[in-house]
């Protein structure tokens, strides 16, 4: 009788074990669903909770969070999509989802503004605590700068020189950092032309509620500020 209750009493962990993974998994995605839905009522925008079309034309040419197929997975569509006019800008914030590899896989939290003018023509900052976070392999231009900046290491990616506009200049590059200073999470920013899109730039970093949507796209509004004086 002791020999089959071991193997029983296993299986029943396993089972609970199992359940209680998928519980936290559905539990987690639900509060990061609610954090956009609640972003969108609280600030009039529109609320998708799978993409039409829109996350993916506006992010298809970023480092990373522009992939939307997968070998294993096939299509991957952005999910929690807000859009529209938010205090004068063309606002847009998603959730995505990217596998790179068997086994490497991260959520992106991104948000996006489009200005009515050229920011940049190609580049990326980082806000680096150390030399290891530099190594994004998603992000595919050379460096182009880096400086030591308050907490952060801050690192300029682009083609060549003349791509990343005011993001090279140093005024500029301390005033990023201090806004970034303020924050609960590590940014990243990326500028395509008139498009700008931040998001938490470390893997395992997530959205705790509407707080953090909240203090993305502020931040977001203000380098867009910034890079446009």
């Amino acid at each position: 009788m002791k020999d089959m209750l071991i193997p029983f009493g296993l299986l029943l962990f396993l089972v609970f074990f199992v359940y209680a993974m998928i519980h936290t998994a559905r539990k987690q995605r639900k509060a990061k669903t609610n954090a956009f839905r609640d972003f969108a009522d609280r600030n009039g925008l529109q609320y998708q909770e799978e993409d039409d079309g829109n996350a993916q034309r506006f992010a298809k040419d970023f480092d990373g969070i522009g992939q939307f197929n997968s070998p294993s997975l096939g299509k991957i569509i952005p999910n929690d999509v807000v859009e529209g006019m938010l205090n004068g800008a063309a606002t847009i914030l998603f959730r995505h989802r990217v596998r790179f590899s068997e086994g490497w896989a991260r959520e992106w939290f991104v948000a996006g503004i489009t200005s009515d003018e050229t920011i940049a023509e190609r580049c990326t900052v980082q806000f680096c605590k150390g030399s290891a976070d530099k190594d994004a392999f998603y992000l595919q231009d050379p460096i182009v700068k880096e400086l030591n900046i308050g907490p952060f290491l801050m690192v300029v990616r682009a083609e060549g020189a003349s791509f990343p506009g005011k993001t090279l200049d140093v005024s500029v590059l301390k005033k990023l950092a201090d806004l970034a200073g303020r924050l609960p999470f590590r940014p990243e920013i990326q500028i395509r032309q008139n498009r700008l899109v931040v998001y938490l730039a470390d893997r395992n970093s997530t959205i705790e509620g509407t707080e953090t949507i909240e203090n993305l796209f502020e931040f977001t509004r203000n380098v867009v500020r910034k890079l446009e004086l």
